[in-house]
């Protein structure tokens, strides 16, 4: 218990971005629109976090991160049938064709960054990866993509053992937590999806 309450003395900017990022994901996995404007405060307090244990493009993510959740807000809102609230849809091939391609570049691009230009990064393999993998997952839930949740599985499991290797120990506890929440999103997704085309179907 001491050892508990030590923790969250000495970094309450981290125990304050673990919150907020857990209740993100909670109001992502049931379409509300409130994910996105504590996605940007989560955000912000992870950057901060990172910089000090210096994972350096994991930082520079959040930035990202806060982009597309300005751009999340919009599409939820507005990106539907006749400019209304978005729907679940099912990922198109060719766009995934282009979010592999995407991926496959982008931790190229990342890794030769980390090890030419940032070079005190300590997993620069790693953080390329999943800097890829989450700015895929995130542009996907923007546009309510059913598939952004497998994608988000595989980046938190990655993320586990990063974060265990860097002694994060709160924030992979907190990507434990949003594994369980990628599995029970991408099924409430999947639910109103199915939902949905039965519904059109059957009219």
């Amino acid at each position: 218990m001491n050892t508990l309450l030590e923790f969250l003395e000495e970094r309450p900017l981290e125990v304050a971005a673990v919150l907020t990022g857990v209740l993100c994901v909670w109001f992502n996995v049931r379409q509300n629109i409130w994910t996105w404007p504590v996605a940007i405060i989560s955000s912000l307090l992870f950057a901060v976090v990172f910089f000090e244990d210096r994972l350096y493009t994991t930082m520079l993510l959040q930035g990202l991160f806060v982009g597309i959740s300005i751009y999340g807000w919009r599409s939820w809102l507005t990106g539907g049938p006749d400019g209304g609230t978005l729907l679940v849809t099912r990922l198109r091939p060719v766009v995934g064709i282009i979010l592999l391609t995407l991926t496959v570049a982008g931790t190229a691009g990342f890794a030769l960054l980390l090890k030419y230009y940032v070079t005190e990064s300590p997993y620069p393999l790693t953080e390329a990866l999943t800097t890829t993998l989450s700015v895929i997952a995130s542009w996907m839930a923007a546009r309510k993509i059913l598939e952004s949740w497998l994608v988000w599985i595989v980046t938190d499991a990655i993320y586990v053992g990063l974060f265990f290797a860097t002694e994060l120990y709160f924030t992979l506890l907190l990507y434990v937590l949003y594994l369980g929440l990628a599995t029970t999103g991408y099924i409430a997704w999947r639910t109103s999806y199915l939902s949905r085309t039965i519904l059109r179907e059957a009219t």
